[in-house]
């Protein structure tokens, strides 16, 4: 593929040793691709893929003794991660689904409280380590019927499990008793979208699987506004946040890594230009399927800190970015691989950055 350079410092990446947990996730699985492009060292810390597919396993991204599949609540990982050295860790491994957590709300709490506890408290004792950014989400916010963007220091809170777990990995990040040579900090982002994400209850991989099948798409909250983002615009933000923590050239706690203003849409524009998009492909019918769960109607982020301080800003329309995820798996279903079609996602991307 061609160059991948971005605002990265040159060669910042190269041969620095990286754990990522989550690294089977959908996001994790884009971060420590785009990793092992840049030269880094990676180790991988997560339970196998929840999804077959699954982006991890076409990607095919060899981390050989180093690809870690332990759950991040107990220790059997530790040896493993010290004989590794990590320089810098970036922490995805979660529950990451909303209506899971109010499905299963010890486990979610278990695993994102206590095993982000369990993490630092082992990270903490590890002297490589030296920078650790906790990524977390855009809904650790306490949201009130206000239309108003959301800045950092604002309140915390969540009304469904999901979103209290992870303002409570918050609160355990700031007030954790980390070693004073260790830059923590967490990282938000919200509603990201992208090719080869096949979870469930997550509305692009939902019109796939219907188009696909010729079925009807549930859909639960129509009107719902969400701040839709193409995943590689927050991973870029992590990369820069983990550099800049790095390098001590900024001192941070938490940051935003929200969409453009105009990304701020419903669930029934996209279904309605995904129909557009998909048209001569696929067939989907809707159907309308009431929540059974409470969900935010409104949800924005203030992504100003970011700008200020790292020079990151969303650039990628919400078009763009719905464009961009459908026609990778269109692509995928023709015959390209992931890792082609991944490279092609960074690199358009790229190219809009110059």
């Amino acid at each position: 593929m061609g160059t991948i350079e971005g605002k990265f410092k040159q060669d910042f990446w190269n041969n620095k040793r990286v754990l990522v947990t989550g690294h089977t996730g959908f996001k994790g699985s884009w971060l420590t691709y785009w990793l092992k492009v840049k030269g880094a060292q990676v180790c991988g810390l997560s339970l196998d893929p929840i999804t077959s597919p699954s982006l991890w396993d076409e990607l095919k991204t060899d981390l050989g003794e180093f690809d870690i599949r332990e759950d991040i609540r107990g220790n059997k990982w530790a040896k493993k991660v010290r004989d590794f050295q990590p320089d810098i860790v970036l922490h995805l491994a979660a529950q990451p689904l909303v209506v899971t957590g109010w499905q299963q709300p010890l486990l979610t709490f278990d695993t994102n409280v206590l095993g982000t506890g369990n993490l630092l408290n082992e990270l903490n004792q590890l002297q490589s380590v030296k920078t650790i950014l906790v990524v977390t989400t855009d809904k650790v916010y306490k949201l009130d019927e206000q239309i108003i963007t959301r800045k950092e220091n604002d309140e915390l809170g969540g009304e469904d499990p999901y979103s209290a777990s992870k303002a409570a990995v918050e609160l355990l990040v700031a007030s954790w008793p980390i070693r004073n040579d260790i830059s923590i900090a967490t990282a938000r982002s919200g509603n990201v979208i992208g090719g080869g994400d096949w979870s469930e209850d997550r509305l692009i991989p939902d019109v796939i699987r219907a188009g696909l099948t010729n079925s009807s798409l549930e859909v639960r909250n129509p009107n719902a506004i969400r701040p839709w983002q193409h995943v590689i615009e927050p991973i870029y933000g992590y990369l820069l946040m983990a550099e800049a923590m790095h390098s001590r050239v900024a001192t941070l706690t938490a940051m935003n890594f929200g969409p453009l203003a105009e990304n701020q849409i419903t669930v029934e524009e996209i279904l309605a230009f995904s129909k557009e998009v998909l048209s001569s492909s696929y067939k989907l019918k809707q159907q309308l399927t009431p929540g059974k769960y409470k969900e935010s109607d409104y949800l924005l982020l203030d992504s100003e800190l970011a700008k200020s301080q790292l020079g990151w800003e969303p650039l990628l329309s919400w078009k763009e970015a719905v464009s961009l995820s459908l026609d990778w798996y269109l692509d995928f279903q023709g015959g390209m691989t992931a890792r082609e079609l991944v490279d092609r996602d960074i690199l358009f991307y790229l190219n809009k950055l110059k």
